[in-house]
């Protein structure tokens, strides 16, 4: 089953301010995203305490972080591991 990919308006400002190299990097995790959103506890995990279930990739030094509905995986937010870690 593959799943359709959207950034938000704020993961595609995010995406914009890093470099070209690792921002081709995070596109082609969020590709692979659409094959396999499981949680596996290793690079995804589902954050807590959260109304809507958000969902984390690690992606090398970066985090991003989605939502799954259906066939559907939206992309919060593209943050640098301390801006993750700050936010939430």
């Amino acid at each position: 089953m593959t799943l359709q990919v959207f950034l938000s308006e704020k993961a595609q400002d995010d995406l914009d301010e890093f470099p070209r190299k690792i921002a081709a990097q995070i596109v082609a995790d969020c590709s692979r995203l659409a094959n396999n959103p499981v949680p596996d506890g290793k690079r995804i995990k589902k954050l807590q305490g959260y109304k809507e279930r958000l969902y984390r990739l690690r992606a090398g030094d970066y985090r991003i972080v989605f939502r799954r509905s259906g066939t559907r995986i939206d992309i919060v937010r593209i943050l640098s591991k301390p801006d993750f870690q700050r936010l939430y």
